[in-house]
């Protein structure tokens, strides 16, 4: 019987000195069967999943090394400048240019990892341009992106947006758009790569195709109106505002009566991190400060229970 621990260690492995350009799920698959004989075919959902992983944690350490060449580069010039005073400008001007040229040779090296997006449209293996779904299209802004870099680009959006849950950074707390893309209040990173792979479709794929004539047609019949209004209703879900408690609204500050559940959230999260009530010894723990014992009428809570506490304060309409 072999580990999942030991499938990820030689997939990770393998990975590590393959061609991303060439490589696909089905050839890391085909590897690891013919390392550890056996046979793999019922765990390709699984293996998938371990590969988004590993293009997730490429992007980060690019993205890591990035910056720590552009901190030491900031470093080397700002020593220099000390060291002449300023008396002399082509010195400066001269290492300027040979930290630029450092920056880009860098950069040249990310992309031959495979984040270069011209070369992934022309690329093949896990850099195959892929077609997005409608709801994916619409967040990311193109109707066809590589693997790689839809999984560079959802980190990019979620650190911009800074939704990941202070507590646990693994866990994502979804904005409307995310709501709109995955139907969740938060999802866990391992989650989400699974629930991206229902987006990222081939080029020729028929289910993106049907899902795009069917938005059309749900527009072509003229409907009742109050029929309408149910259906808009429904479809707003996790994305309707909802009305807020007196207190939650006295708690806010801001005079709001309706927000929707992930902005609340947020907002929670950014007074307790502002205020720096979570408890030094275990950061998943929340100590409450005046505003919040009225609040929620606790002294302290679990950061994992918000979610709970808070629905108590989003009133029936």
């Amino acid at each position: 019987m072999v580990l999942d621990s030991e499938l990820i260690a030689r997939l990770w492995e393998f990975l590590g000195e393959s061609d991303l350009n060439t490589t696909t799920t089905a050839i890391v698959r085909r590897r690891l069967e013919e390392d550890f004989g056996i046979d793999l075919t019922d765990r390709k959902k699984f293996i998938r999943e371990q590969v988004d992983l590993y293009l997730q944690n490429q992007f980060e350490n690019a993205e890591e090394q990035q910056q720590q060449q552009q901190n030491e580069d900031d470093q080397t010039a700002k020593i220099k400048s000390e060291e002449t005073d300023g008396s002399d400008s082509d010195d400066e001007e001269e290492e300027h240019e040979r930290a630029k040229n450092k920056k880009a040779t860098s950069k040249k090296r990310i992309r031959s990892k495979g984040v270069n997006s011209e070369g992934k449209r022309r690329g093949g293996g896990f850099n195959k341009v892929s077609r997005l779904s409608p709801q994916l299209r619409e967040l990311l802004g193109v109707p066809e992106m590589a693997r790689t870099e839809v999984v560079k680009q959802m980190w990019v959006y979620i650190r911009e947006k800074n939704l990941q849950d202070p507590v646990n950074k693994k866990n994502i707390i979804c904005d409307e758009p995310l709501h709109a893309l995955f139907g969740v209040e938060s999802i866990d990173m391992f989650q989400m790569n699974k629930a991206l792979s229902k987006h990222i479709l081939p080029l020729d794929s028929d289910e993106v195709k049907s899902m795009e004539r069917e938005k059309p047609r749900k527009h072509e019949r003229e409907e009742d109106p109050d029929e309408a209004k149910g259906k808009e209703k429904r479809q707003k879900g996790f994305l309707a505002p909802l009305q807020l408690s007196d207190a939650l609204v006295k708690f806010l500050g801001t005079g709001e009566n309706e927000l929707t559940r992930a902005v609340v959230i947020k907002r929670m999260w950014d007074y307790i991190k502002e205020n720096n009530l979570q408890d030094p010894a275990d950061k998943r723990k929340v100590i409450c400060d005046e505003k919040l014992k009225e609040l929620f009428e606790v002294e302290t809570f679990h950061g994992f229970t918000v979610t709970k506490l808070l629905a108590a304060h989003f009133l029936k309409s």
